[in-house]
């Protein structure tokens, strides 16, 4: 099974299909942590759910997500033809205010949604070509996060990461290697908060050179 992790949730790809619809399907739902794609590329048919009925037509998107009762309709003369793509969430060791939006999504219904990802996600998960896993898996977290957009509250706000003391490290480190011609160890040390031995302990950790070599490669450029 294809496993994929997207704003630390992970997820299995139960399926990825469609083509064209030529039987009706009767009302039923999703088990728990089950999530269902809809793309409708042509045709026409209806969605019923408990909130409502839709008519379904091309560019039309729908979610259904756990314990959502819903059936289709096909019209026989101009049937439905449709991609659909059936995730199941595994774990979320970390609460993610984003996925958290998309997790909570139980039914979401759209017109005129691109599925010009979905249709490159069909295509590889078919054909199996070389590396086709790392291909669907990259395709879905893009699809995941575009549908999750769409429904985003106006008043969202997502926590940024805080910087870690090696990432404000390094960037001094690589400005003061790049803008400081005199630059000397002893400086260097006092400018990211630490002692000679630990700077030059770090830069060979993480640039594989001493302080004299990167400064030397730093010269020589």
């Amino acid at each position: 099974m294809l496993d994929f992790v997207w704003n630390q949730t992970r997820f299995s790809v139960a399926e990825v299909g469609g083509g064209t619809l030529l039987y009706n399907i009767g009302r039923h739902a999703h088990s728990k942590n089950s999530y269902e794609l809809h793309f409708i590329l042509g045709g026409r048919g209806t969605l019923e759910t408990d909130t409502g009925t839709y008519a379904l037509k091309a560019g039309d998107f729908f979610i259904t997500g756990p314990h959502v009762h819903h059936a289709q309709t096909t019209d026989p003369q101009d049937p439905v033809q449709d991609i659909f793509i059936y995730l199941q969430k595994n774990d979320a060791p970390a609460k993610n205010a984003f996925a958290s939006l998309f997790l909570n999504t139980g039914f979401w219904f759209s017109e005129n949604f691109d599925a010009t990802l979905a249709k490159e996600i069909l295509q590889e998960y078919r054909e199996k070509q070389p590396d086709y896993k790392s291909a669907v898996a990259g395709g879905l977290m893009q699809l995941l996060t575009k549908i999750t957009r769409c429904f985003l509250p106006e008043d969202f706000t997502e926590r940024a990461e805080p910087a870690t003391i090696n990432d404000k490290r390094f960037l001094l480190i690589e400005n003061a290697f790049l803008y400081e011609k005199d630059l000397t160890l002893k400086a260097l040390s006092e400018k990211i908060g630490l002692c000679t031995r630990q700077t030059e302990r770090l830069l060979l950790k993480y640039y594989g050179k001493t302080f004299r070599e990167k400064k030397r490669e730093q010269t020589e450029r």
